[in-house]
């Protein structure tokens, strides 16, 4: 997932539970409940239909099923509208409680005029027992407030409605992207190899076979097929090699190049102190990676502002280091990282890691390209 998706979906994470909180309005109806002695039947009542619009208030706002969300909202809203009523002779006016509710709860779907005209009727509803005498004309202090409350909570709903299905949508299609890339990915790859392996694993059958045929009776034309086939081999060695390498990556700018669009897109802000050198190609190659592996965690786990990069002379070598301000931590390292501490101690590197405050990885790199380090470039 790229940093649009995982800025996405950790939103869809954090607001999810938010409106738990409503839930707190509830205190109001209990309140009115306990304000004397009940008898058992207003305890059955009073709790069964609480119970109960706690249930459809989950299902509406929980456990969210955006192709069925007019339903649900109609009969939330239908179920807060009797509840008021069910309860309005038992605790008095705060049972108002439920017509907000209502209000609320009809503005989680697709519909804003459906959402506004039921709410609207909410509020008819409100004042019903004042002009009815139910109301003293002080009630006017605390029933205004609900009315334009209840407005507002449809309408306020209706956008977080639309805001989260167009979250939805937005992953759905960042992964189908990702998808298609990949399958791109895989069928430009199946795509070279055909071109660069095909013809010559078809000279070498055939030399193979003439080489066969030959060795009786004109061994020396055997041998110099053989030697062909020798040759042929190992131009297609070089070849794969060369193509292998272009796949793992283009070099530690083009890296760096990627990181930035990656931290840009998550909201982080990245900072190069210093123009990157040049280095040998299996120590690039190896910076580069240690670079994307870095920036993944960062815009994954950190919830980092900044991030800076820095290569500069160590020794004989080269000092990488990759600070971010994030949440830090010394919690145990993943696969990723542990895969590049291999890859760096292959061609003779080092890589630690401090978060204390925020994280920092420094990897030592060599100056020159070792032996080791160009056969695990070929066979990691």
């Amino acid at each position: 997932m790229d940093g649009v998706g995982l800025r996405t979906a950790q939103r869809r994470t954090v607001w999810a539970w938010f409106p738990l909180l409503w839930l707190v309005f509830l205190a109001y109806p209990l309140i009115g409940f306990f304000d004397h002695p009940r008898p058992a039947a207003q305890w059955a009542l009073f709790w069964g239909v609480t119970a109960g619009f706690v249930a459809v208030y989950a299902r509406v706002f929980f456990f969210r099923d955006h192709a069925h969300a007019t339903r649900w909202a109609l009969a939330g809203w239908v179920y807060a509208l009797l509840a008021y009523a069910a309860l309005l002779p038992v605790i008095g006016g705060t049972a108002t409680a439920f017509l907000i509710y209502g209000g609320s709860i009809i503005g989680y779907q697709t519909r804003v005029g459906l959402a506004l005209w039921l709410a609207v009727l909410n509020v008819m509803v409100m004042v019903v027992p004042f002009w009815s005498g139910g109301y003293a004309l002080a009630d006017l202090a605390w029933l205004a407030p609900n009315m334009v409350f209840t407005l507002v909570a449809a309408y306020a709903n209706h956008a977080s409605f639309r805001r989260n299905v167009s979250d939805a949508r937005l992953v759905q299609v960042q992964a189908e992207k990702e998808k298609l890339a990949a399958d791109a990915e895989r069928e430009r790859i199946a795509r070279d190899l055909h071109d660069l392996l095909g013809h010559t694993l078809s000279v070498i059958v055939l030399k193979s076979e003439l080489a066969g045929k030959l060795a009786e009776r004109d061994p020396a034309r055997a041998a110099a097929e053989i030697r062909d086939v020798e040759r042929i081999s190992r131009e297609a060695l070089s070849e794969v090699r060369a193509a292998v390498s272009g796949y793992r990556g283009s070099g530690l700018n083009a890296e760096l190049a990627r990181a930035k669009v990656a931290l840009d897109t998550a909201g982080i802000r990245l900072n190069v102190t210093h123009a990157l050198p040049e280095l040998p190609p299996a120590t690039e190659q190896t910076a580069a990676m240690l670079l994307r592996e870095a920036i993944t965690n960062v815009v994954r786990h950190a919830q980092a502002h900044a991030v800076e990069v820095t290569l500069a002379p160590h020794g004989r070598g080269w000092q990488l280091t990759i600070r971010d301000d994030g949440v830090g931590g010394a919690g145990p390292e993943g696969s990723g990282l542990t895969g590049m501490r291999e890859r760096l101690r292959a061609i003779g590197g080092t890589l630690e890691r401090d978060g204390t405050r925020g994280t920092i990885l420094t990897a030592t790199l060599p100056g020159e390209d070792s032996g080791a380090a160009g056969a695990g470039l070929v066979t990691a």
